[in-house]
């Protein structure tokens, strides 16, 4: 009984341990197949799910980086189905396509599923509906899945979607512009290509001018399709007499190999399943060179290579060592471009357990991005090796932590000043310093880079748009006013009665937002009427005047200013009056004249304004209080009498004018 008791605890050490090792072991081996079941769930949009599985290995980089990334992920979620569900679908779609900036992240399917959805929704509606910058957000991503239509040598719909980009963009955006003119280029291509082909298989051909023929497509520029490439492949190993299953294998050609599978079934034994895991084998194949691109990927790519190794045991035998020769000679190649990571010296240091210790603590708090906390670390786990002789060596083989650490502790501190100064710029809206921070802001390197990354992309292209917020517009304008003109005979001055005076037109306005001027030339029709008085009050004569007005002014304002936002401006300038109607009709000696004979054939006057207005770049709207002075001694021409005037009697007259004039645009 009492050896039965110990062998029984025994055993259960025995158990314990392994199932410990086992833990331990078990997630490194399957490192890559969490990372497919990781994607898989994102794919799917099971975000929380993915972040448990990143989370299980959080002290791998590439892994933290995901952890960082899926909190993205879900606030872009969040924002564009907020979006969504009030109906602005281009505004959705601009969101969702924010995932493809993010580093290393696959297509998810979620999301390019909402965007279609959003995308059927937009072309239920009327386009004329949507804003000029809807359209071309909406216009971006039809040509997007235009190119992506190419590859699938889809030209039909490729270009249905390069027309959308074309009828929705337009003009609005020379880069859109020049993605779909090329894109029907490709497609227009493409598809004659398509047809020559289809001439060229009613031929009696050879392999060697299948082959030619078919890279001809290269010349369309610009374009890959894949299936057209391995086709190619397949011609050129059976011209060159690698068209055999032991042969492809040692050439490493995966495409090839499932070529060959297809095109041979009734050759090769158990054809599905091999086919099945040569596809997974592929699949892996793509995800591996997606991975090798970052070097913090580097214990998931071993162990996506290790799982291609376990599958190829379930490859034909004469193959399998031909497959795992290739497999083995490239993760060799790959591992000669990982730098080696120094190991610290043997040490009989005492503090030495502590200070190892104290470096993976650092290492995970640096890829959670809390900086700050790691800095501590640091400084507090000197001290364990503080009093070893060979502390100095130590040190050094964890140099690179170290300036790490303090590096992107102080880029924090920079970037915090930085933001402080893009408030501060924003609020003065002075664009060209925001645009200038962004730009130093590029050579920061923080723990959160893909979103510092974007945060620099977007805040460039609004401080663009902001150093753009200038244009020339037409307004339509109309003005009332109070005419007091000034009016005299043989140098006595005539008692004036306050007549009126109306005009409508349109202005030529440069809006400028940035600087504190602004320019308008304009040109309205004009009709104003005036009279003389008699002491009694009585009417003695009565002036009917019309024509054509002619302004040129400029206008002051604060720089720098929000075109959402209501703006005052004075504004100065001058009129050219033009007259084309004259009445004159005298009550004293009965008597009336018309035509503008006797009128100067123009009249200059200076103006003055005070007004708000707001200007956006398809909207604005204005309403001025003015005063108008006529330049020069008169109207009239001098050289011709009067009717009310002696031989050789000088007339005085000039218009004066106090109003109102309001003016709008809808473009």
């Amino acid at each position: 009984m009492q050896i039965k008791i110990y062998l029984l605890f025994i055993l259960s050490i025995v158990f314990f341990s392994t199932t410990s090792e086992a833990q331990e072991l078990f997630p490194k081996k399957e490192l890559y197949h969490i990372w497919i079941l990781a994607e898989e769930k994102l794919d799917a949009g099971q975000f929380d799910d993915a972040l448990r599985l990143y989370n299980t290995h959080k002290e791998n980089l590439n892994f933290a980086m995901k952890v960082r990334q899926i909190s993205r992920i879900k606030d872009i979620s969040y924002e564009a189905e907020k979006l969504r569900k009030k109906d602005n679908f281009a505004e959705a779609v601009d969101k969702y396509k924010e995932y493809r900036k993010l580093k290393d992240v696959p297509t998810l399917g979620i999301f390019e599923k909402k965007i279609e959805e959003c995308l059927a929704q937009i072309n239920k509606g009327k386009l004329t509906e949507l804003t000029s910058q809807q359209r071309v957000i909406t216009g971006f991503e039809w040509a997007h899945r235009g190119r992506e239509k190419l590859s699938l040598l889809d030209t039909i719909g490729a270009k249905r979607d390069f027309n959308n980009a074309r009828i929705l963009g337009g003009n609005r955006n020379n880069i859109l512009r020049e993605q779909y003119i090329e894109g029907n280029r490709i497609t227009e291509a493409l598809a004659n290509w398509g047809q020559a082909k289809v001439r060229f298989e009613t031929t009696n051909y050879s392999k060697a001018e299948e082959l030619a023929f078919l890279t001809t497509y290269r010349d369309i520029r610009n374009v890959d399709v894949p299936d057209v490439e391995v086709k190619m492949k397949e011609l050129k190993a059976e011209i060159d007499g690698n068209n055999s299953l032991t042969t492809i294998a040692k050439i490493c050609d995966t495409d090839l190999l499932i070529s060959y599978v297809n095109n041979n079934k009734e050759n090769v034994s158990a054809f599905a399943p091999l086919l099945a895991r040569l596809n997974e084998f592929r699949s892996t194949q793509k995800k591996i060179n997606l991975l090798k691109a970052n070097k913090d990927n580097a214990a998931t790519v071993k162990s996506a290579y290790e799982s291609l190794l376990t599958w190829t045991e379930d490859f034909p035998e004469e193959i399998r060592e031909d497959i795992k020769s290739c497999i083995n000679n490239e993760y060799t190649s790959y591992k000669a471009t990982i730098p080696e990571i120094a190991s610290p010296p043997v040490s009989n240091c005492s503090g030495l357990d502590d200070y190892l210790k104290g470096i993976v603590l650092i290492r995970r708090e640096l890829s959670n991005c809390n900086t700050a906390k790691a800095q501590g670390l640091w400084k507090k786990n000197v001290a364990y090796i503080k009093g070893c002789k060979d502390s100095r060596t130590i040190l050094l083989s964890n140099k690179s932590l170290k300036d790490s650490v303090f590096m992107m502790v102080r880029n924090d501190s920079l970037l915090a000043v930085y933001h402080g100064k893009i408030q501060k710029s924003l609020q003065t809206g002075n664009c060209l310093e925001t645009a200038e921070v962004y730009k130093q802001m590029k050579s920061l390197r923080v723990c959160n880079q893909d979103v510092l990354d974007e945060e620099i992309e977007t805040g460039l292209a609004e401080t663009k748009n902001c150093q753009t917020k200038s244009w020339w517009r037409p307004e339509l304008t109309g003005s009332f006013a109070r005419n007091m003109p000034k009016y005299s005979v043989a140098g006595v001055a005539r008692k004036m009665g306050n007549g009126w005076s109306s005009s409508a037109g349109a202005q030529f306005t440069f809006i400028d937002h940035k600087n504190p001027i602004d320019f308008t030339i304009g040109v309205e029709y004009f009709n104003t009427n005036y009279y003389t008085e008699q002491s009694a009050g009585s009417v003695m004569e009565n002036f009917t005047l019309s024509g054509a007005n002619v302004l040129v002014a400029i206008k002051l304002h604060k720089p720098n200013t929000n075109p959402d936002k209501i703006r005052p401006y004075l504004k100065i300038g001058t009129e050219m009056l033009i007259p084309t109607s004259y009445e004159y009709e005298s009550f004293s000696i009965f008597q009336k004249v018309s035509g503008t004979d006797q009128l100067k054939k123009t009249m200059l006057s200076v103006t003055g304004t005070v007004g708000l207005e707001i200007q956006k770049k398809h909207f604005g709207a204005f309403a001025e209080v003015f005063g108008n002075y006529g330049l020069g001694n008169s109207i009239y021409n001098s050289s011709l009498s009067h009717v009310v005037t002696a031989q050789n009697q000088k007339v005085e007259a000039r218009i004066v004018k106090f109003g109102i004039r309001v003016g709008f645009r809808l473009w």
